[in-house]
Protein backbone atom coordinates (compact mmCIF):
# COMPACT_ATOMS: atom_id res chain seq x y z
CA UNK A 1 0.00 0.00 0.00
CA UNK A 2 2.68 2.42 0.95
CA UNK A 3 4.76 2.04 -2.07
CA UNK A 4 1.50 2.24 -4.30
CA UNK A 5 1.24 5.70 -2.34
CA UNK A 6 4.83 6.46 -3.55
CA UNK A 7 3.96 5.52 -6.67
CA UNK A 8 1.09 8.07 -6.76
CA UNK A 9 3.11 10.33 -5.76
CA UNK A 10 5.88 10.44 -7.85
CA UNK A 11 3.00 10.37 -10.83
CA UNK A 12 1.57 13.42 -9.38
CA UNK A 13 5.07 15.10 -9.53
CA UNK A 14 5.72 14.25 -13.02
CA UNK A 15 2.24 15.56 -14.16
CA UNK A 16 2.82 18.92 -12.10
CA UNK A 17 6.30 18.91 -13.53
CA UNK A 18 5.09 18.64 -17.48
CA UNK A 19 2.24 21.14 -16.33
CA UNK A 20 5.32 23.69 -15.43
CA UNK A 21 7.21 22.84 -18.54
CA UNK A 22 4.40 23.02 -20.66
CA UNK A 23 3.38 26.69 -19.32
CA UNK A 24 7.38 28.26 -19.56
CA UNK A 25 7.02 26.31 -23.49
CA UNK A 26 4.07 28.61 -24.00
CA UNK A 27 5.54 31.48 -22.36
CA UNK A 28 8.02 31.90 -24.41
CA UNK A 29 6.14 30.91 -27.89
CA UNK A 30 3.83 33.26 -26.95
CA UNK A 31 6.19 36.09 -26.85
CA UNK A 32 7.69 35.07 -30.33
CA UNK A 33 4.48 34.82 -31.86
CA UNK A 34 2.88 38.59 -30.24
CA UNK A 35 5.84 40.49 -30.16
CA UNK A 36 8.06 39.45 -33.11
CA UNK A 37 6.15 37.12 -36.02
CA UNK A 38 2.39 38.51 -35.79
CA UNK A 39 3.70 42.44 -35.80
CA UNK A 40 5.16 41.64 -39.42
CA UNK A 41 2.98 38.70 -40.39
CA UNK A 42 5.31 36.59 -40.55
CA UNK A 43 3.80 33.78 -38.56
CA UNK A 44 4.75 30.33 -40.04
CA UNK A 45 1.47 28.46 -40.61
CA UNK A 46 -0.78 26.88 -38.32
CA UNK A 47 -3.49 28.25 -36.35
CA UNK A 48 -1.26 31.09 -35.36
CA UNK A 49 -1.30 31.87 -39.58
CA UNK A 50 -4.64 31.93 -39.73
CA UNK A 51 -5.26 33.83 -36.15
CA UNK A 52 -3.04 36.45 -37.61
CA UNK A 53 -5.17 36.79 -41.12
CA UNK A 54 -8.28 37.55 -39.10
CA UNK A 55 -6.76 39.70 -36.40
CA UNK A 56 -5.64 42.30 -38.80
CA UNK A 57 -8.61 42.39 -41.31
CA UNK A 58 -11.47 41.88 -38.20
CA UNK A 59 -9.17 42.89 -35.09
CA UNK A 60 -9.95 39.89 -32.92
CA UNK A 61 -7.32 39.13 -30.55
CA UNK A 62 -4.56 36.23 -32.39
CA UNK A 63 -4.57 34.58 -29.06
CA UNK A 64 -8.01 33.97 -29.15
CA UNK A 65 -8.44 33.10 -32.53
CA UNK A 66 -5.93 30.86 -31.85
CA UNK A 67 -8.21 28.97 -28.90
CA UNK A 68 -11.15 29.13 -30.98
CA UNK A 69 -9.41 27.16 -33.69
CA UNK A 70 -8.00 24.61 -31.63
CA UNK A 71 -10.62 23.40 -29.62
CA UNK A 72 -12.78 22.22 -32.60
CA UNK A 73 -9.83 20.43 -33.90
CA UNK A 74 -9.07 19.00 -30.14
CA UNK A 75 -12.42 17.62 -29.88
CA UNK A 76 -11.99 16.28 -33.36
CA UNK A 77 -8.96 14.73 -32.24
CA UNK A 78 -10.67 13.37 -28.78
CA UNK A 79 -13.33 11.47 -31.20
CA UNK A 80 -10.81 9.90 -33.79
CA UNK A 81 -7.95 9.71 -32.03
CA UNK A 82 -8.86 8.99 -27.92
CA UNK A 83 -6.98 9.86 -25.11
CA UNK A 84 -4.08 10.84 -26.39
CA UNK A 85 -5.46 13.74 -26.72
CA UNK A 86 -5.38 14.86 -23.33
CA UNK A 87 -5.59 17.52 -20.59
CA UNK A 88 -1.99 18.35 -21.73
CA UNK A 89 -2.69 19.46 -25.41
CA UNK A 90 -5.76 21.25 -23.79
CA UNK A 91 -3.22 22.81 -21.32
CA UNK A 92 -0.51 23.58 -24.28
CA UNK A 93 -3.81 25.14 -26.36
CA UNK A 94 -5.10 27.50 -23.54
CA UNK A 95 -1.74 28.81 -22.25
CA UNK A 96 -0.48 29.57 -26.20
CA UNK A 97 -3.35 31.44 -26.62
CA UNK A 98 -3.10 33.03 -23.05
CA UNK A 99 0.40 34.15 -23.73
CA UNK A 100 -0.22 35.61 -27.09
CA UNK A 101 -2.64 38.11 -25.87
CA UNK A 102 -1.12 38.81 -23.02
CA UNK A 103 2.07 39.99 -24.28
CA UNK A 104 0.16 41.94 -27.05
CA UNK A 105 -1.44 43.87 -24.50
CA UNK A 106 -1.23 47.06 -23.75
CA UNK A 107 -0.84 46.29 -19.81
CA UNK A 108 2.26 44.50 -21.04
CA UNK A 109 4.33 46.25 -23.80
CA UNK A 110 3.42 49.88 -21.51
CA UNK A 111 4.39 48.46 -18.30
CA UNK A 112 7.70 49.99 -16.58
CA UNK A 113 10.65 49.96 -18.65
CA UNK A 114 9.46 47.61 -21.18
CA UNK A 115 7.46 50.90 -23.14
CA UNK A 116 10.63 52.30 -24.12
CA UNK A 117 12.17 49.29 -26.04
CA UNK A 118 8.93 49.21 -27.98
CA UNK A 119 8.51 49.99 -31.40
CA UNK A 120 4.96 50.66 -33.38
CA UNK A 121 4.65 48.59 -36.28
CA UNK A 122 0.99 49.19 -37.31
CA UNK A 123 -2.07 50.54 -36.03
CA UNK A 124 -3.07 46.91 -34.28
CA UNK A 125 0.62 46.04 -33.58
CA UNK A 126 3.96 46.35 -31.81
CA UNK A 127 6.99 44.55 -31.56
CA UNK A 128 10.50 44.75 -29.88
CA UNK A 129 11.93 45.70 -33.16
CA UNK A 130 11.07 47.46 -36.24
CA UNK A 131 13.26 45.10 -38.63
CA UNK A 132 11.39 42.46 -40.07
CA UNK A 133 14.32 40.46 -40.31
CA UNK A 134 15.46 40.19 -36.42
CA UNK A 135 11.75 39.88 -35.99
CA UNK A 136 11.88 36.84 -37.94
CA UNK A 137 14.64 34.87 -36.51
CA UNK A 138 14.38 36.49 -33.16
CA UNK A 139 10.70 35.13 -33.30
CA UNK A 140 11.36 32.03 -35.04
CA UNK A 141 13.62 31.00 -32.14
CA UNK A 142 11.35 31.91 -29.38
CA UNK A 143 8.34 29.84 -30.70
CA UNK A 144 10.79 26.59 -31.73
CA UNK A 145 12.04 27.14 -28.38
CA UNK A 146 8.40 27.28 -26.54
CA UNK A 147 6.98 24.59 -28.67
CA UNK A 148 10.27 22.61 -28.11
CA UNK A 149 9.34 22.62 -24.61
CA UNK A 150 5.43 21.92 -24.86
CA UNK A 151 6.65 18.79 -26.89
CA UNK A 152 9.49 17.69 -24.44
CA UNK A 153 7.35 18.00 -21.66
CA UNK A 154 4.50 15.46 -23.27
CA UNK A 155 2.22 18.30 -24.54
CA UNK A 156 0.53 19.90 -27.68
CA UNK A 157 -0.10 23.81 -28.68
CA UNK A 158 -2.33 21.86 -31.24
CA UNK A 159 -2.05 23.90 -34.58
CA UNK A 160 -1.27 21.97 -37.45
CA UNK A 161 -1.17 18.61 -35.09
CA UNK A 162 -3.95 17.35 -35.75
CA UNK A 163 -4.78 18.11 -39.02
CA UNK A 164 -1.50 16.37 -39.49
CA UNK A 165 -2.50 13.45 -37.81
CA UNK A 166 -5.98 13.21 -39.52
CA UNK A 167 -3.68 13.45 -43.25
CA UNK A 168 -1.88 10.36 -42.59
CA UNK A 169 -4.80 8.51 -41.44
CA UNK A 170 -7.00 8.96 -44.25
CA UNK A 171 -4.73 9.83 -46.66
CA UNK A 172 -1.60 7.62 -45.60
CA UNK A 173 0.88 10.86 -45.68
CA UNK A 174 3.67 10.87 -43.13
CA UNK A 175 3.44 13.47 -40.44
CA UNK A 176 6.13 15.57 -42.05
CA UNK A 177 4.87 15.89 -45.52
CA UNK A 178 1.05 16.67 -43.77
CA UNK A 179 2.68 19.55 -41.43
CA UNK A 180 4.48 21.15 -45.00
CA UNK A 181 1.09 20.89 -46.58
CA UNK A 182 -0.76 22.88 -44.01
CA UNK A 183 1.66 25.50 -42.88
CA UNK A 184 2.48 26.05 -46.97
CA UNK A 185 -1.33 26.28 -47.51
CA UNK A 186 -1.39 28.88 -44.63
CA UNK A 187 1.57 30.87 -45.63
CA UNK A 188 0.89 31.17 -49.13
CA UNK A 189 -2.44 32.11 -47.97
CA UNK A 190 -0.78 34.99 -45.92
CA UNK A 191 1.09 36.02 -48.96
CA UNK A 192 -2.13 36.43 -50.76
CA UNK A 193 -4.66 37.91 -48.49
CA UNK A 194 -2.42 40.54 -47.72
CA UNK A 195 -1.33 40.85 -51.23
CA UNK A 196 2.18 40.70 -50.26
CA UNK A 197 4.47 37.99 -51.65
CA UNK A 198 7.40 38.79 -49.07
CA UNK A 199 5.48 37.73 -46.59
CA UNK A 200 5.52 33.85 -48.07
CA UNK A 201 9.25 34.02 -48.19
CA UNK A 202 9.64 34.91 -44.47
CA UNK A 203 6.65 32.86 -43.44
CA UNK A 204 8.73 29.86 -44.59
CA UNK A 205 11.95 31.63 -42.99
CA UNK A 206 10.18 31.17 -40.12
CA UNK A 207 8.86 27.83 -40.53
CA UNK A 208 12.36 26.93 -40.99
CA UNK A 209 13.69 28.69 -38.00
CA UNK A 210 10.87 27.45 -35.58
CA UNK A 211 11.37 23.91 -36.68
CA UNK A 212 15.11 23.75 -36.01
CA UNK A 213 14.57 25.50 -32.93
CA UNK A 214 11.94 22.97 -31.85
CA UNK A 215 13.88 20.21 -32.89
CA UNK A 216 17.19 21.60 -31.00
CA UNK A 217 15.14 21.87 -27.49
CA UNK A 218 13.51 17.60 -28.28
CA UNK A 219 16.46 16.15 -29.29
CA UNK A 220 19.41 18.33 -27.93
CA UNK A 221 22.62 18.73 -29.60
CA UNK A 222 24.30 15.88 -30.02
CA UNK A 223 27.71 15.39 -28.54
CA UNK A 224 27.88 11.57 -29.27
CA UNK A 225 28.26 9.78 -32.21
CA UNK A 226 27.78 6.31 -33.09
CA UNK A 227 29.96 4.12 -35.30
CA UNK A 228 29.59 1.09 -36.72
CA UNK A 229 33.35 -0.28 -38.44
CA UNK A 230 33.17 -3.18 -40.68
CA UNK A 231 36.67 -4.63 -41.45
CA UNK A 232 38.88 -7.70 -41.71
CA UNK A 233 41.22 -6.36 -39.06
CA UNK A 234 38.70 -6.23 -36.76
CA UNK A 235 40.24 -7.76 -33.43
CA UNK A 236 43.53 -4.77 -34.01
CA UNK A 237 40.90 -2.11 -34.17
CA UNK A 238 38.88 -3.55 -31.18
CA UNK A 239 42.49 -3.53 -29.44
CA UNK A 240 42.95 -0.41 -29.90
CA UNK A 241 39.58 1.02 -29.41
CA UNK A 242 40.00 -0.68 -26.01
CA UNK A 243 43.52 0.22 -24.96
CA UNK A 244 44.32 3.96 -26.66
CA UNK A 245 40.76 5.17 -26.91
CA UNK A 246 39.78 3.23 -23.43
CA UNK A 247 36.04 3.08 -24.49
CA UNK A 248 34.01 -0.02 -24.88
CA UNK A 249 32.63 -1.77 -27.88
CA UNK A 250 30.35 -4.82 -29.26
CA UNK A 251 31.17 -6.51 -31.60
CA UNK A 252 28.21 -8.17 -33.64
CA UNK A 253 28.30 -10.59 -36.27
CA UNK A 254 27.54 -9.92 -39.80
CA UNK A 255 27.11 -11.44 -43.56
CA UNK A 256 28.45 -9.67 -46.77
CA UNK A 257 25.07 -9.33 -48.42
CA UNK A 258 27.38 -9.70 -52.04
CA UNK A 259 29.88 -12.14 -50.95
CA UNK A 260 28.46 -14.21 -47.87
CA UNK A 261 31.30 -13.73 -46.03
CA UNK A 262 31.03 -13.28 -42.49
CA UNK A 263 32.03 -10.15 -41.36
CA UNK A 264 32.66 -8.77 -37.80
CA UNK A 265 30.98 -5.27 -37.31
CA UNK A 266 32.17 -3.47 -34.08
CA UNK A 267 29.97 -0.78 -32.73
CA UNK A 268 30.83 1.91 -30.12
CA UNK A 269 29.44 5.55 -28.94
CA UNK A 270 32.50 7.94 -28.69
CA UNK A 271 32.31 11.88 -27.81
CA UNK A 272 32.70 13.67 -31.17
CA UNK A 273 35.99 15.47 -30.41
CA UNK A 274 37.16 11.42 -30.31
CA UNK A 275 35.88 10.66 -33.44
CA UNK A 276 38.86 11.71 -35.61
CA UNK A 277 41.48 9.58 -34.02
CA UNK A 278 39.12 6.92 -34.26
CA UNK A 279 39.17 7.04 -38.16
CA UNK A 280 42.77 7.91 -38.91
CA UNK A 281 43.47 5.18 -36.44
CA UNK A 282 41.32 2.20 -38.18
CA UNK A 283 42.04 4.09 -41.47
CA UNK A 284 45.79 3.40 -40.89
CA UNK A 285 44.76 -0.78 -39.79
CA UNK A 286 43.05 -1.08 -42.70
CA UNK A 287 42.19 1.31 -45.42
CA UNK A 288 39.42 -0.73 -46.71
CA UNK A 289 37.40 -0.10 -43.19
CA UNK A 290 33.64 0.45 -43.91
CA UNK A 291 32.62 2.89 -41.47
CA UNK A 292 29.42 4.89 -40.70
CA UNK A 293 28.92 7.35 -38.43
CA UNK A 294 25.39 8.90 -36.76
CA UNK A 295 24.85 11.12 -33.94
CA UNK A 296 23.20 9.67 -30.21
CA UNK A 297 21.38 12.59 -28.81
CA UNK A 298 21.17 10.48 -26.00
CA UNK A 299 23.21 7.40 -24.06
CA UNK A 300 21.79 5.91 -20.74
CA UNK A 301 23.62 3.39 -19.42
CA UNK A 302 27.82 3.42 -18.34
CA UNK A 303 29.16 5.70 -20.54
CA UNK A 304 31.99 8.17 -19.99
CA UNK A 305 30.96 11.41 -21.41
Amino acid sequence: MKALLNIKKIDMVMHLRDMGGILFGSAVGGLGLSLFLIPFKASPGGAAGIAQIFYYFFNIPAGLLMLLINIPLFIIGIIIFGKMFGIKTLWGIFTLSFFTDLFASERFTGAGFLKDFIFKINDQSVSFTNEIFLAVVAGGILLGVGVGFVIKFNGSTGGSDIPALLLRKYFGLTVGTSYLIIDTFVIFGVGILFKDPNLILWGFISLYITTKGTDFIVEGMSYTKELFIISSKSDEIREFIINELDRGCTLLRGEGGYTGDEKDVIYLALHTRELPKVKGAVKNIDPLAFIVVNDAYEVMGDFRR
